[in-house]
């Protein structure tokens, strides 16, 4: 198995040094987001390497717009299979959590209501999510994140619908389809009529991930040790949309859910991947 093409700062998942939090970062270019309109911007995080550095991105511009009284950290809680184990990789929400205290900003962990978790999601649906059916985040996340802007914007108590940003931490390089998506524009949550005006924002869009890891190693911004342990991303702990190196060391990393997910493999009849069956990643994981 190769490594990741870049390596995450030495420490910096068990580093606890206060962070210099709005000193000068990598010169990448960072959109300007219009703050005096919005009543408030959602951090949509996963705890992962980019929603981090995102997170210090959008927080840093907010207090030089004098609006980090605006800014808010959501993380979306994807529950638990059958057998008890984690969908996403333990105290991802413990991690988020702890991100969003270095900055002083409020923080909240929401889940699916129609869904007890995205294993129910995905048994409902009969199928493994995809590159063209990614109900897997249109339905445990971009839903999760809507009810927490309607829930904000009735806390706020505006009398009009609540004006909201909604950060994510998509970057151009991860893949062609990412690398078309405009910075800033309309989020599809908003819609005549409704409750809400909700502006995406891609904060870290053009960084490379050397960018994101120098922003890590700077501030000592915690990451999660799976990057140590060989994983390039932070997912879910099984992910169909996944490179096969990173499902096969996941595999080696989780061995037990990998055995649930091939269960569920042969139950469905769909391999989890089109071209790297669960079964085969556990062959290749050699466990």
């Amino acid at each position: 198995m190769t490594g990741n093409p870049t390596s995450p700062p030495a420490c910096a998942s068990a580093c606890g040094r206060q962070l210099s939090l709005f000193e000068a970062d990598p010169t990448t270019a960072v959109p300007e987001f219009d703050w005096d309109r919005h009543d408030v911007v959602i951090v949509g995080s996963s705890a992962g390497k980019d929603s981090a550095a995102m997170l210090h991105t959008v927080c840093q511009q907010a207090d030089q717009a004098g609006a980090l009284h605006k800014v808010r950290v959501l993380h979306c809680d994807l529950g638990a299979t059958p057998n008890g184990h984690d969908i996403e990789w333990p105290m991802v929400a413990e991690l988020a959590r702890r991100q969003a205290a270095l900055y002083s900003v409020p923080f909240a962990v929401r889940r699916a209501a129609r869904w007890a978790s995205l294993w129910d999601r995905i048994m409902a649906h009969g199928n493994w999510p995809g590159f063209f059916a990614r109900f897997c985040t249109a339905d445990t996340k971009t839903v999760v994140g809507r009810d927490y802007v309607d829930e904000t914007g009735k806390e706020l108590s505006l009398g009009r619908p609540v004006r909201a940003g909604y950060a994510l931490g998509m970057r151009a390089e991860e893949s062609t389809g990412r690398a078309k998506i405009r910075t800033i524009e309309t989020h599809r949550m908003t819609g005549k009529g409704t409750l809400r005006e909700v502006t995406t924002w891609l904060p870290i869009h053009g960084w490379t991930t050397d960018d994101v890891w120098r922003l890590h190693r700077e501030h000592g911004i915690p990451h999660h040790e799976a990057y140590d342990q060989g994983m390039r991303r932070l997912s879910c702990r099984f992910c169909p949309l996944a490179g096969n190196e990173d499902v096969i060391r996941s595999v080696q990393l989780n061995p037990a859910l990998a055995r649930e997910y091939a269960a569920a493999e042969e139950h469905l009849g769909h391999p989890f991947k089109k071209n790297l069956s669960m079964r085969r990643a556990i062959q290749l994981a050699g466990i």
